[in-house]
């Protein structure tokens, strides 16, 4: 699971910084996030789960207790994915975000640039309307032909049904 993703969860956040202070038992860290949050010890124990598998906290058994710690590796995971956006970012095209000058010299500034951009004109008020006229049903036009069948009625009865 990607650092960012598992960060992303205020409680997890929060168990994080519950753990940095030390090591804490399931249910010390339950009581202090359900008391926080108002969730169930169960969604606690869920979010422990999750934020195990990603390697950010390690579990140790001890008789009936589970101690739960912060481990360095999921610390060193998030400095890893920061470090990756930050190479991202100095191989961009644009301003650099870290110099302040420009990273492309075929760049226009940013205050040249119009805030639409360049492209389509502004659209404002043609909801509902329509700009080519009514085309699909005309026949005349030949994008629908008609076809006229012969009716065939029997020689006994009538139009109108009677006999």
């Amino acid at each position: 699971m990607d650092p960012f993703e598992v960060m992303a969860e205020p409680v997890r956040r929060r168990i994080i910084e519950v753990l940095a202070s030390g090591e804490h038992t399931a249910g010390e860290i339950a009581a202090a996030i359900t008391a926080e949050f108002r969730i169930t010890r169960t969604a606690v124990s869920k979010h422990l789960r999750i934020l195990r598998d990603a390697r950010f906290v390690e579990v140790r058994a001890d008789e009936r207790w589970r101690w739960y710690h912060f481990t360095a590796t999921g610390l060193e995971l998030l400095e890893d994915a920061v470090d990756e956006l930050r190479d991202r970012m100095s191989g961009g095209v644009g301003e650099d975000p870290f110099g302040g000058g420009l990273r492309d010299p075929l760049r226009m500034p940013s205050d040249v640039v119009p805030r639409r951009g360049p492209g389509r004109p502004s659209r404002r008020g043609t909801r509902g309307r329509q700009r080519d006229g009514y085309v699909a049903s005309e026949p005349d036009l030949g994008l629908f032909p008609t076809v006229v069948l012969p009716l065939f009625f029997d020689e006994e009865r009538t139009v109108g049904g009677t006999s």
